[in-house]
């Protein structure tokens, strides 16, 4: 099976090597809010111009380190980081498990306050610049 890490470049594969490392023995709730102060971080230095590419720059990490940190969708965390995946699986699965159990998007808010700002600001810059190219992903 072809992962999404075999596909980037070199330096990014060693940015999310380095993650991986530091995350692996994080729980799910660290490695949620490691990713998600990551995210922040690199919005804050960069032209509003940019966020797009860098939303989808951080989904690709994600997704990458959740091919080296295999998910669990018994952590609500987990969950989240799968439902913003480019993997269509994982993201179907915590997806149907999220819609299932309302009580996990108020979970995620709670960790994570900006959560749903981020799925929104994710889908949106996937709309705007869809990562498949002449399509944008139905969520």
């Amino acid at each position: 099976m072809t992962t999404l890490y075999e596909h980037l470049p070199a330096d990014i594969r060693e940015v999310v090597d380095a993650y991986v490392a530091d995350l692996r023995p994080q729980t799910w709730r660290i490695r949620l809010l490691l990713l998600i102060d990551l995210l922040q971080e690199t919005l804050e230095t960069r032209p509003a111009a940019e966020h797009w590419r860098l939303l989808q720059q951080w989904t690709g990490i994600v997704t990458a380190i959740l091919e080296h940190l295999p998910p669990d969708s018994s952590f609500v965390e987990c969950l989240g980081l799968m439902s913003i995946s480019f993997n269509d699986q994982w993201r179907a699965q915590a997806l149907g498990q999220i819609e299932r159990d309302p009580t996990v998007l108020d979970r995620l808010v709670a960790i994570c306050p900006d959560w749903g700002d981020i799925v929104e600001t994710i889908s949106e810059a996937d709309q705007t610049r869809p990562i498949k190219a002449g399509q944008a992903r139905a969520r």
